[in-house]
């Protein structure tokens, strides 16, 4: 009986905050898991994992799931095989803007995925997730 009780207490907090990301680690987190999502060119569920954290309407994100989808084939063409991600950088501005950078990696070339939180009040939203092949602002912010 302690035992459920236990667990149950331990779930309790875990389905109060569903559809909040009270700290940074659960931003970082729920990053981690939307690129092994996308790593798979799983968008769709990739972006349904970001729904109750991002204030877009749900008929955008999914427009955005099928546009990248579209374009897909062409990446994969020209890059290759997906080989894995790797994180490589978090930034941050004050204590209301994080971002989040990994790479997805392919077999001849490399993407970057930007993920971008806000915190207006207190709790952390998406507030943007953009793939780009230009590594310059990378490697000219190190200098």
């Amino acid at each position: 009986m302690r035992k459920i009780i236990f667990v149950l207490l331990w779930l309790i907090p875990q389905f109060s905050l569903a559809g909040e990301l009270q700290t940074t680690k659960e931003a970082k987190e729920l990053s981690e898991n939307i690129v092994g999502y996308f790593i798979k060119a799983d968008f769709k569920k990739g972006l349904e994992l970001a729904k109750p954290f991002w204030p877009l309407p749900e008929v955008e994100i999914d427009g955005l799931a099928n546009q990248i989808a579209t374009q897909w084939p062409v990446v994969q063409q020209r890059f290759g095989k997906a080989t894995g991600k790797e994180f490589v950088r978090e930034e941050s501005i004050g204590k209301s803007f994080v971002r989040y950078y990994y790479l997805h990696k392919f077999e001849n070339h490399s993407l970057l995925w930007r993920f971008t939180f806000y915190k207006p009040l207190n709790t952390w939203k998406i507030n943007g997730i953009q793939y780009i092949d230009d590594f310059d602002y990378l490697f000219e912010s190190r200098n």
